[in-house]
């Protein structure tokens, strides 16, 4: 009696690893996906340089695009993981591209949308409008699904500050955003990317499949109304949508995304300095863009090393991918691990090895 309880425990042990280690994406073969263009632009040593942090392994992927053309690559830019917060920046893009299209009016308030919370919100918590949440300012303060670290250990009172006059990095605002941008466009975020972003972009790797919504573990999370969205991509298809923004919302000769909202989602919008968590890299914050005013640099930032580095100057897109998992178990074992995140170090080295190799091309 006892072999058969312990061999149905192994037999069960076994099941669950591995309907842990399916991938909660598989990778795709989209019809209109396009190869992306090369271009020899570094010599040998100039690469030499930029793989003296051992890139190439399991965990890092690397990719630079001059002027939409892959000048360097490093790692396996073809394997989907979670976007984690850089997410956001991308919810930034499709709303600019539902406002053009009259399916969004960014003025609207939540008690107009109808928007409310498990723990109800107040009247001044609900006259936040669509564009305080793109900006993080809602002044809406409630525990939300996928927030971390200063997003819950530095919240501020509920309360403390009206809509509009504080930025808060707050997860709540862009869960919401999701929630208000199904509602509104009658689109779910994945069909909506497909056909807007990654047909015109010729995504390799993409699908509305790659954005799961509601909370990826068994066990229960935050309780809300908002679920959180989550966006799959892999290096080459994240380094399209960089190098899209570096040129003003086109790609091959196409406005993907709207001048406009390029220009106004990357302008100064919220003042770092005045809030209570100290900001090194960046001065200011747009709508879902972090923004160092000195450079003219773009970033879009996620937990364990998802980075987008936007020069629009050069028309430079560098990015950076830390594989922080694409099943239960691969996520599992990234949380519990040493997260394997190199910060923004490596990527500032890299364009600065870049930069130096275009100076003598550009005039």
């Amino acid at each position: 009696m006892k072999k058969n309880i312990f061999g149905v425990g192994i037999a069960a042990l076994i099941l669950i690893v591995i309907l842990a280690s399916l991938p909660i994406i598989p990778n795709s073969d989209p019809s209109f996906q396009t190869d992306l263009r090369q271009r020899d632009l570094l010599n040998a040593e100039t690469k030499a340089r930029l793989k003296t942090d051992n890139v190439s392994d399991f965990e890092h992927s690397v990719m630079i695009l001059h002027k939409g053309e892959v000048v360097f690559e490093d790692g396996p830019s073809d394997k989907i993981m979670n976007t984690h917060s850089t997410r956001k920046a991308i919810m930034s893009l499709i709303y600019g591209i539902a406002v053009d299209k009259g399916l969004i009016d960014l003025d609207k308030t939540l008690a107009e949308l109808n928007i409310d919370e498990v723990t109800p919100l107040t009247d001044q918590e609900k006259s936040a409008t669509i564009r305080d949440l793109l900006m993080s300012r809602s002044g809406i303060y409630l525990p939300a699904q996928g927030e971390h670290d200063e997003q819950v250990t530095d919240r501020p009172r509920r309360g403390q500050h009206k809509p509009g006059e504080y930025f808060f990095n707050n997860n709540f605002d862009f869960n919401a955003l999701g929630t208000i941008f199904v509602q509104e466009t009658g689109i779910s975020i994945g069909e909506f990317m497909e056909e807007n972003l990654a047909k015109p972009l010729g995504m390799q790797d993409f699908s509305a499949a790659n954005v799961p919504v509601g909370n990826p573990w068994y066990f229960p999370g935050e309780d809300s109304l908002h679920d959180m969205y989550r966006i799959y991509m892999s290096t080459r298809d994240f380094a399209r949508i960089a190098a899209m923004v570096a040129d003003g919302g086109i790609w091959e000769g196409q406005q993907v995304v709207p001048a406009s909202w390029i220009k106004e989602s990357t302008a100064n919008h919220s003042d770092l300095s005045k809030s209570a968590i100290k900001y090194d890299r960046y001065e200011y914050f747009g709508y879902a863009w972090w923004i160092d005013q000195d450079t003219g640099i773009i970033w879009n930032v996620g937990i364990g090393g998802h980075i987008m580095m936007i020069d629009p100057k050069q028309q430079l897109a560098l990015v950076e991918r830390n594989f922080t998992g694409n099943s239960q178990l691969s996520t599992a074992l990234w949380l519990i691990g040493s997260r394997s995140d190199r910060g923004q170090d490596y990527i500032i080295k890299a364009h600065g090895v870049i930069s130096d190799a275009l100076s003598g091309t550009i005039h």
